[in-house]
């Protein structure tokens, strides 16, 4: 499967978490890996704007 300029992480996920995951995604019409990676996205951004306006003063 091509990722493009995706990196791909390995990493060990509680099996609740997996099963909380897929049912999410599956509410959602999506997979688990399509929800976790717009979940990280998505926190990724927020963190972003978070970070800009504190880093703007210095």
């Amino acid at each position: 499967m091509a990722y493009g300029n995706k990196v791909k992480f390995h990493y060990d996920v509680p099996a609740y978490i997996k099963k909380e995951l897929a049912e999410a995604a599956k509410k959602l019409n999506m997979t688990a890996t399509e929800l976790l990676s717009k979940t990280i996205e998505e926190e990724y951004e927020r963190i972003k704007k978070e970070i800009e306006p504190s880093t703007k003063g210095e």
